[in-house]
């Protein structure tokens, strides 16, 4: 069975900063072109989920926590070129409209700087109702209609407090050429603060993917949390795809196809979830558990497929891995060796791998475990066929 199955590809941002000391005899705008060039350098690259060998069909939980800071560093990258811009020196408002800033790698922008102001009735996918914002930016290709990047916070020394930070970014206009063909594709983020499971929220949301080599899903959600006091990451994803998308690049796609359509239906969508446990310290035990289903159910195999001799691999849970990577997969609970994650044992502000996994594809509000599921950590089929069919609130803003 594993040979049938496609290697799907994701990304990873990562972000590099520059030495700001030299700037400080530039003038402002000079200071922002050199600042924001730097932060919006977005260094790209492919993980595969899937692929024919029980080490490969993990490959995204060995890179995944990488790519997760990456992202983070979005947010954190451009917070540091506003402060070391002089933005946040003393408390008074600003308003800064600047037009033809020549960013490297993006080209000429404008851009939008609001300090100190309130930006009120901002709505997200990641929380409910709207929130008020202190701080906001805003990068534009000059002459577009449309923006390629916003951002919202509150606090420039934290994106934990209040009400956090926001951001949305479409990665086709950052001139990277292993994005060149991902279209409309808009990732919407969020960081704030967990008052339930861990101290430490991200989630990442996105639509529009063009369904490519480039960008195999069309709408998609990643929730971390930082949980055991930090001493622990708590990843969560759904992705959304279409198998004629997937055969047409991949025509052996049709074997699975079909397997998934004579266990679970007709019908063209398919989702990949994944959960996993992965300790901070050295070397970094994991414990993950996936599946692929075409349903609102997450069957212990691909698609509910029988396990039987002829059909092996389609049990692939529980994986383990160490600092080296992947260490092997379908293990039973009672086979994960012991100082590994539990699949069954959580604690006072963490979940075990079972409980996150559940929580990873049931809807808003549902109980789960002993805490009904929060806004911020939806991924379920209907969450995601949502954003699929309709943009909702991920989308840019209309900020006055």
């Amino acid at each position: 069975m594993k040979k049938i199955l496609y290697i799907l590809i994701f990304f990873g941002l990562s972000f590099q900063l520059s030495d700001f000391n030299k700037l400080t005899r530039l003038d402002r705008k000079e200071q922002l072109t050199h600042l924001f060039s730097e932060a919006i350098q977005l260094g790209v690259g492919t993980e595969k989920l899937w692929s024919a060998t029980s080490a490969d069909s993990w490959g995204f939980v060995r890179q995944s926590a990488t790519w997760a800071r990456g992202n983070s560093g979005i947010i954190d990258s451009l917070i540091l070129a506003l402060k070391n811009a002089g933005y946040f020196n003393n408390s008074t408002p600003r308003n800064d409209v600047l037009n033809n800033v020549n960013l490297s790698g993006f080209g000429s922008a404008t851009l939008t700087i609001k300090i100190s102001q309130t930006i009120s009735g901002i709505a997200s996918t990641a929380f409910a109702g709207t929130k008020t914002f202190n701080h906001f930016f805003e990068i534009k290709k000059t002459g577009a209609s449309t923006p390629s990047l916003q951002l919202f916070f509150d606090d420039p020394e934290t994106t934990l407090g209040n009400d956090g930070a926001l951001i949305y970014y479409r990665l086709v206009d950052f001139g990277n050429p292993q994005f060149a063909t991902v279209g409309d594709v808009i990732t919407e983020s969020y960081t704030g603060n967990e008052s339930i499971y861990g101290t430490k929220l991200q989630t990442y949301t996105w639509r529009n993917g063009p369904e490519n080599a480039a960008w195999i899903s069309k709408v998609g959600r990643v929730i971390l949390t930082e949980v055991d006091s930090g001493r622990q990451l708590c990843f969560r994803s759904t992705v959304k795809m279409n198998f004629s998308k997937l055969e047409a690049l991949n025509p052996a796609i049709v074997t699975l196809k079909n397997a998934c359509t004579t266990t679970q239906g007709a019908g063209d969508s398919v989702y990949y979830v994944l959960a996993y446990m992965q300790k901070f310290d050295s070397p970094f035990l994991t414990t993950a558990k996936a599946t692929i289903t075409k349903t609102t159910a997450k069957p212990t195999t691909i698609c509910a497929i029988p396990e039987t001799p002829s059909t092996p691999g389609v049990r692939l849970s529980y994986g383990i891995f160490d600092i080296n990577g992947y260490v092997t997969d379908q293990l039973l609970a009672n086979q994960v060796p012991v100082g590994y994650p539990s699949p069954t044992q959580g604690g006072a502000d963490f979940m075990s791998v079972d409980e996150a996994f559940t929580r990873t594809f049931v809807p808003a509000g549902a109980l789960s475990g002993q805490v009904n599921v929060q806004t911020y950590e939806v991924s379920d089929k209907t969450f995601l066929d949502s954003i699929d069919s309709a943009a909702g609130n991920l989308v840019f803003k209309t900020v006055p």
